[in-house]
């Protein structure tokens, strides 16, 4: 086993979180509105706004996962409260041979809540949370905040609030597929020169969007209740990874990555297989002149310098990650959900990468996360 192993790409879930985590965050007018649990045909449930949005201590609100994944957590003797807990979150990180972990932040807020200042409120007390929630270890938990993708303006706020001369979090997952604008719109340049600054690494996470595929979910209701037909899932399942593909070439293309070439971006839990082709075709039409009217660096060449990409099993990229991404592709646990690895991330890491050079796989086990979050303190 490598001497450090850092999981770029681990979640603490609404569903896992603390029944006050927003309640006793936010501004006594948005108590009643920011997530909260209440029982709902005599299961506790949290609502936002409104909007149900998944039952508490309960996988995705159908409490503990039945898949083989799911089996293999329960044998370690994985419990829903795990997740929350630092202390037993350690301990799945030291069984799991993981040294230090990224922490993602809730997913799907603005699927269903939609005011503004409730998704802010929402957001705020998230990122409070994970900030102290972190401070029991911050050598072995890097927390991702969240920030709205309503407004510009809320998501600068937030970005400001958070990064450097904040909370200190050094990463920000953004719901780009909720905003008012595709992310290659020019509205979006004050939240590159926003994360920027704030020296904040913007994520773009694997899922968002799902409602609107012709394979996957109809919408979040349906998938929350579990009522999807199983060819349905099976496939969205398989795909839904790859369908990272249009925000990676959206984000290569604007332009802000040669206006802001400090900006850095992850694909989060993307997996690496596909992107190979991606900068490859890319590379072919810049060469032919497709793309000189948007941008004068080779998408290859920005990809390289400001964007990272995270992946579990990915054999496929793994074999082209010395080519394409060897500085910029990550391992991740993607603890503790059904499609990650743990508690197996050990013979995951030697399946996967177990026939690269010592260098290489170090660099996708370990380096390239220190490389981009700055985690000089792990070297």
């Amino acid at each position: 086993m490598e001497s450090k192993i850092i999981s770029a790409d681990g979640h603490m879930d609404l569903f896992y979180l603390p029944v006050d985590t927003f309640t006793s965050r936010a501004p006594a007018h948005l108590r009643d509105r920011v997530p909260r649990v209440i029982p709902i045909d005599g299961k506790p449930t949290w609502v936002g706004d409104g909007s149900a949005m998944g039952g508490h201590a309960a996988w995705m609100g159908r409490g503990q996962m039945s898949t083989y994944r799911g089996k293999r957590m329960a044998e370690s003797g994985w419990q829903p409260s795990h997740p929350p807990d630092p202390k037993l979150r350690l301990a799945d990180l030291d069984l799991d041979g993981v040294y230090a972990e990224v922490i993602y932040g809730i997913r799907f807020v603005e699927d269903s809540i939609k005011d503004p200042e409730v998704i802010a409120a929402t957001y705020h007390a998230y990122n409070d949370f994970i900030a102290e929630f972190c401070t029991y270890n911050p050598q072995r938990f890097i927390g991702i905040g969240n920030i709205p993708a309503c407004s510009v303006e809320a998501a600068r706020a937030e970005l400001r609030r958070i990064g450097k001369h904040g909370l200190g979090l050094r990463g920000a997952m953004f719901d780009w597929f909720n905003g008012p604008q595709p992310i290659w719109h020019t509205m979006w340049e004050p939240l590159w020169a926003s994360a920027e600054e704030n020296e904040v690494a913007l994520s773009f996470h694997i899922g968002v969007g799902h409602g609107t595929t012709t394979c996957g979910p109809t919408n979040v209701a349906e998938k929350l209740k579990g009522n999807l037909p199983r060819v349905s899932a099976a496939t969205h399942q398989a795909v839904v990874a790859m369908q990272a593909d249009e925000c990676l070439v959206a984000i290569l293309l604007c332009g802000a990555l040669e206006r802001h070439p400090a900006l850095k971006v992850v694909m989060a839990e993307s997996h690496i297989g596909w992107i190979p082709y991606i900068l490859d075709r890319l590379d072919r039409k810049y060469d032919e002149g497709a793309y000189k009217d948007l941008i004068t660096t080779r998408p290859t060449e920005l990809f390289r310098r400001q964007v990272w990409a995270t992946f579990q099993d990915d054999k496929v990229g793994a074999l082209l990650a010395r080519e394409y991404g060897a500085d910029s592709f990550c391992w991740a646990s993607d603890y503790p959900h059904a499609d990650g690895v743990f508690p197996d991330s050990q013979m995951f890491i030697r399946d996967t990468l177990g026939h690269l050079d010592d260098d290489l796989r170090r660099k996708l086990t370990f380096s390239n996360a220190v490389r981009l979050y700055n985690l000089d303190w792990l070297t």
